[in-house]
């Protein structure tokens, strides 16, 4: 578009042809086709053909031959396919924002996929980003730490962050400082096997720090000394299990349980269901309820019953129910 434009000016500027003949006259030398000129040439015209010729042959050539490589090692299909992502990204609203597909995000994604949970993967490496998106999940390749990756991610509009452990602890509270200031309602979950570090991400911001050392040293205790406990933890927290299941409920705005009692709430539903603790809201401390115990507006209820007991717990509720298919809440997950 350049060397057309300044063949055009320069034939109608030395030699004071109209618009569409100097365009012509540029287009015909730079494509070679060999038409006799348009009108003749004084000799500062023919001087400046010259150089058309030999400056712009040789560039219209490079860019034809760059375009058919683009064309065959599907260098455009890609451009075209990190489009297509980057509008369903920016389409996604209330979505898991997971950084790295390292040890622990490789083990939770499918856990997501499984609950079709929506997410958006951060990875850092090209080669294991490409992997991701082969495998279909939305994928934006950049560091994390940068603000403006975290923001292609959606994190204004997302839901959770899962926080991995970095080779470089100070990027995971860097992560973790940088999306709260961006979204101060954004729930956090952090990792760290260093004490230090989990202080630290406690203050940058994060809702919750897991230690994976912690969470092994308490199963591997349970496997020694209550191996049956275990057992049972496992198989009501799987996806797979076709018994009872947990999940977590979250008692609605203006619920007309608001003040009612445990033994009122699962009589007036009349559904077999286990209600095993309460948080309210704003509260850390767990409440073990009795028959007596009072139910809030926006308490967090663990229950534990059969899926399709649970789901229509939630539907009495008022809770969406499409993502809870596999019997799994989006907190719980």
């Amino acid at each position: 578009m350049g060397l057309l434009g300044a063949g055009t000016f320069g034939y109608m500027e030395i030699e004071h042809w109209n618009f569409v003949d100097s365009l012509f006259m540029t287009a015909i030398t730079l494509s070679t086709v060999g038409y006799q000129t348009v009108h003749p040439l004084d000799q500062s015209g023919k001087y400046f053909t010259i150089l058309l010729i030999v400056g712009g042959v040789g560039t219209v050539g490079y860019a034809i031959a760059t375009l058919s490589e683009l064309i065959l090692e599907g260098h455009v299909y890609k451009l075209l396919g990190i489009r297509k992502m980057d509008r369903k990204i920016g389409s996604l609203k209330d979505h898991v924002i997971v950084c790295g597909y390292g040890k622990i995000g490789s083990l939770v994604i499918p856990g997501l996929v499984e609950r079709s949970i929506p997410f958006v993967l951060i990875e850092e490496n090209p080669q294991i980003a490409r992997e991701a998106v082969e495998k279909g999940y939305l994928t934006v390749e950049g560091n994390a730490s940068e603000e403006e990756v975290l923001k292609k991610a959606g994190i204004e509009r997302a839901r959770s962050l899962l926080v991995t452990p970095s080779s470089r602890p100070a990027d995971s509270v860097y992560i973790t400082m940088s999306s709260r200031l961006d979204n101060p309602g954004l729930s956090i979950i952090a990792l760290a096997s260093d004490p230090k570090t989990e202080s630290k991400l406690l203050k940058a911001g994060a809702t919750r720090v897991v230690s994976p050392f912690v969470l092994g040293s308490h199963r591997m205790l349970l496997a020694l000394t209550q191996p049956t406990i275990l057992d049972v933890l496992d198989r009501v927290v799987s996806p797979e299990s076709g018994g009872f299941v947990f999940d977590e409920i979250s008692i609605p705005e203006s619920s007309r349980f608001d003040g009612r009692t445990v033994s009122e709430f699962s009589q007036d539903l009349g559904i077999k269901f286990h209600i095993i603790a309460i948080q309210s809201k704003g509260l850390s401390r767990l409440v073990l309820p009795t028959a007596e115990t009072i139910i809030s507006a926006r308490d967090q209820m663990v229950v534990i019953g059969t899926r399709e007991d649970i789901l229509r717990v939630k539907e009495n509720l008022g809770l969406p129910s499409d993502l809870y298919e596999k019997g799994q809440s989006f907190e719980t997950a």
